[in-house]
């Protein structure tokens, strides 16, 4: 019973110290920043298994388009990615611009750009990358993504 209340403790410790990014890590290991980084890298690489160990593991994940359209559940958001990772055409570039994470929720905001058909510099489009993470069952966890395309003049 004791070591049971000390490691309670422990995780309410190391929970409240989440403000500091590299150290947040949950209980699988794995700081905010690293899950941050892998979920990026699944992207990038098309990699939906990868992709699948960053999310929630609840029903509901926002996922709001950069025309506006969004959707509210996790099922969407990968039936999405299934279908997006499927074409070999596009690249997306990540600059991370912002991170931080508290006692259960974590945010990383990037500047991506995305080129549709992979033919280089004439068609890029930027978009603000907006990515919202929760501690869940000791993981962080994605339930939010949000890209809003930045206009050509900007």
């Amino acid at each position: 019973m004791r070591c049971m209340m000390a490691r309670r403790l422990g995780v309410s410790l190391s929970l409240a110290a989440g403000a500091c990014v590299s150290s947040a890590a949950g209980a699988s290991g794995l700081s905010f920043e690293d899950v941050v980084e892998n979920h990026v890298a699944a992207v990038t690489a098309r990699d939906l298994d990868a992709l699948v160990a960053t999310v929630t593991h609840g029903d509901r994940l926002l996922l709001i388009f950069p025309d506006g359209r969004r959707t509210d559940s996790r099922s969407d958001y990968l039936a999405f990615h299934r279908d997006w990772f499927a074409d070999p055409g596009w690249t997306m570039e990540f600059e991370r611009i912002a991170l931080d994470a508290g006692a259960g929720y974590g945010h990383a905001l990037y500047l991506t750009t995305f080129d549709q058909d992979g033919s280089g510099p004439q068609a890029p489009r930027s978009s603000w990358l907006s990515l919202g993470f929760r501690l869940e069952r000791g993981q962080w966890r994605l339930v939010h993504d949000q890209n809003t395309r930045i206009a050509a003049a900007q």
